[in-house]
């Protein structure tokens, strides 16, 4: 290991020697990302525990990865580190986190990052190359949104690009927050002191090589901040403004700001008005609670998937007894699996873990959950009532619950959209024939309440039936391929391209 004044400049999944600079010059290619990890933090940086400012974790993640995660959402995989203070630990850290998240980190050492952060972004002179490079600090919660809007820019030679927000009132810290003042789209002023302003400064640039030179300017003058750089090209026109007014950022900076940032995550994670009346209403304000527990330890989201398949399925083993305290028993632990089935999306959205994969296993896995519950209430009361009637009727609840997942997604397949979140498709979610159910324990009727859950979800089915049948009338649909009788393969229509069906997913 060296020093701390000039450790390890490769790691992770970082090849220097084979690529010298981290130059890509071609124009689509997103570019590297410059992170500005050297700066001490007095206010935040260290809580009793040695722990340096970009390695402090927020809920499940550390500042570090949040930032790295953010900005591979937007497409980014290549990222040069500057390092100053506890220069050693915080490479270790990111490169944990390349090896994690396997992306490209590279390091380089600002040894005089202790005169300000211009100084530490003057270290990344010689690695960046020629092309754009996006700019940012380690210690900013930035939402890949913000990122996208700022890599549509194409910054001139000679200028660079700020993502400014114009929403005074959202900003935590006014006092100690960058402002900027704007003229045609140009940052005219920028500084910490300004009393008359127009936006903040979020912290997120995309940059030529021209800041470097701005830097060099404003050091001869004994001036080493970012924002002495940038005024040296605001005074000449050369910062275009981005406006990012309404993208959820912050600076974390103070113990205050890292609460705020940790209300804001956890405020994120609900799927908003994707989210059924109960979910919405009553789960989201137990589960989000147990995921923020829960994002803190190893667990996946995957194993919440199936923790909740597990809770479900031991509910309906008590639901299937047919007595009332083990039927009350039965409801209130399916619930209790509703409110558990929230926390596998909340912790892949919180630690940045969502996948295809594991979307595919929760969809899956709450149909066999329906199907349990169904089966067993139906069980529970064919018992006590003989005949094939009960099992029809649970059969077609059970149908119903199976179509309710099957008919939006089709949906979206033949329409190339999603289905709204309407009131039919609130009315027809799991979270509230669940709750039925469980009502229904409570009352001795889960049956009766199973019948009512079946003939909503129908309901709605024909509801959305009837809603995507006038679309297709007005502005036509999808046709499904013709099937060549000589050879059975399928043909799509002229001007058509068949694409897999994910129906019933």
């Amino acid at each position: 290991m060296q020093s701390p004044a000039a450790p390890d400049q490769s790691g992770g999944a970082a090849r220097a020697e084979a690529r010298g600079s981290m130059d890509d010059s071609h124009p689509d290619a997103p570019p590297l990302t410059v992170i500005l990890a050297a700066g001490e933090g007095s206010r935040l940086a260290r809580q009793g525990d040695g722990t340096p400012k970009p390695a402090l974790s927020l809920l499940g993640l550390s500042l570090a990865e949040r930032t790295i995660t953010s900005c591979m959402a937007a497409g980014i995989q290549r990222f040069l580190v500057v390092l100053g203070h506890s220069a050693e630990q915080v490479q270790a850290h990111y490169q944990g986190i390349s090896a994690r998240r396997q992306c490209d980190v590279e390091f380089v050492t600002a040894q005089d990052w202790k005169l300000g952060n211009g100084a530490s972004a003057l270290a990344a002179a010689d690695r960046v190359g020629n092309a754009p490079f996006l700019l940012t600090m380690s210690d900013h919660l930035i939402p890949p949104s913000l990122i996208k809007r700022v890599l549509r820019a194409r910054p001139e030679q000679g200028e660079i690009c700020l993502a400014v927000d114009r929403d005074k009132a959202g900003i935590l810290d006014v006092e100690d927050v960058t402002k900027v003042v704007l003229s045609d789209g140009r940052v005219v002023r920028i500084g910490k002191t300004l009393d008359e302003w127009d936006a903040a400064d979020t912290g997120v640039f995309l940059c030529t090589r021209a800041l470097f030179d701005a830097l060099e300017r404003a050091k001869a003058q004994g001036r080493h901040s970012l924002s002495d750089g940038v005024s040296e090209l605001a005074s000449s026109g050369q910062v275009r403004a981005i406006d990012v007014t309404g993208e959820d950022w912050i600076d974390v900076d103070t113990p205050e700001a890292l609460q705020e940032a940790r209300r804001r995550l956890l405020a994120s994670v609900s799927k908003g008005r994707e989210d059924g009346y109960v979910s919405a209403r009553l789960n989201r304000q137990i589960s989000t609670r147990l995921s923020a527990r829960l994002a803190t330890t190893g667990i996946t989201p995957n194993q919440m998937t199936v923790l909740s398949l597990l809770v479900m399925l031991m509910g309906a083993g008590l639901l299937s007894v047919g007595q009332y305290v083990t039927g009350l028993a039965g409801g209130l632990v399916i619930q209790l699996a509703s409110m558990l089935d929230g926390c596998d999306g909340e912790i892949a959205r919180l630690r940045h873990l969502s996948s295809a994969r594991g979307a595919w296993l929760d969809t899956i896995l709450d149909r066999y959950a329906d199907m349990a519950v169904a089966l067993a209430v139906t069980y529970a009361f064919a018992a006590t009532h003989p005949g094939p009637l009960p099992w029809i009727v649970g059969f077609l609840a059970a149908f119903g619950f199976v179509l309710g997942s099957y008919v939006t997604k089709e949906f979206a397949i033949r329409h190339d959209r999603p289905y709204p979140n309407d009131v039919f498709n609130r009315l027809k979610r799991r979270d509230l024939r669940i709750l039925l159910i469980c009502l229904g324990a409570v009352v001795g009727r889960p049956f009766e309440a199973l019948l009512l859950a079946g003939v909503l979800c129908h309901t709605c089915v024909i509801g959305i039936l009837i809603k995507g049948w006038a679309r297709s009338q007005r502005r036509g649909v999808r046709q499904p391929p013709a099937r060549d009788s000589q050879t059975g393969s399928e043909t799509p229509p002229s001007g058509q391209t068949t694409r897999p069906s994910v129906a019933g997913t």
